[in-house]
């Protein structure tokens, strides 16, 4: 049964190839980048500007060296980085009022790929409060982002779940996450166990992060801050 507070229309597009937008656009990036973000915020930090480039991210750098660096390019976090894109690493850090310079190999280059519209981040950390986010909202389109050599199968799966939960559809949750560590078992360069442990952290956090006039804040429309499990 469909919760009578549902009044718009939820789509699950594909953040590599997906050319027209919607007034609420969920970039998804489990492994990790839409996992370590919210975390981000979670950890105290006043915002994250996020960079497609990692030599402009360096350089930003080093003309404001107060900034903290965090990411990765293609799995690996580059020299002078202070944090990988990894739940686990942020998750440790005090970044209490910090300002973080965000780059990774899919989710900032889906974020440099739409167009218009609101852009929200979400996973499994911050499934529920995504939910209560988007549910009534009026058009939604959902974006795994996938990867430069094909699909990002814990994408797609989370889109749907997010889609489902959204419509007021029952879900199986342990289910879900169990496929998503199993899918992480048969990726070649998986990610961590740490950071798979972070990555299926169900409502960890309430913050949904939205990206607003250069920068990824909490959005104004999210619940409380901080940890919630």
């Amino acid at each position: 049964m469909h919760d009578a507070g549902i009044k718009g229309m939820i789509r699950v597009g594909d953040g590599r190839k997906s050319d027209s937008w919607a007034e609420i656009n969920v970039v998804v990036d489990i492994f990790r980048s839409t996992t370590t973000i919210p975390m981000i915020l979670a950890g105290g930090a006043r915002y994250i500007l996020p960079f497609r480039d990692v030599r402009k991210a360096i350089e930003f750098k080093r003309k404001n060296p107060e900034i903290v660096l965090v990411g990765e390019k293609y799995g690996i976090k580059p020299p002078y980085f202070d944090y990988d894109n990894s739940p686990a690493e942020v998750s440790a850090a005090d970044l209490s009022g910090k300002v973080v310079a965000f780059t990774s190999t899919n989710g900032t280059y889906v974020l440099s790929r739409i167009k218009q519209g609101r852009v929200l981040f979400s996973s499994y950390v911050n499934l529920s409060a995504t939910v209560s986010v988007i549910r009534k909202q009026q058009d939604v389109l959902i974006l795994p982002s996938n990867r430069p050599i094909g699909k990002a199968q814990e994408d797609i799966l989370f889109a749907n779940l997010l889609k489902l939960m959204a419509e007021g559809q029952k879900v199986d949750l342990e289910e879900y996450t169990r496929k998503t560590a199993e899918i992480n078992r048969n990726i070649i360069a998986g990610v961590s166990e740490r950071d798979l442990e972070f990555c299926l952290k169900v409502d960890y956090t309430g913050i949904v992060p939205e990206y607003i006039d250069g920068r990824i804040v909490q959005s104004p429309d999210s619940g409380e801050n901080g940890r919630t499990a």
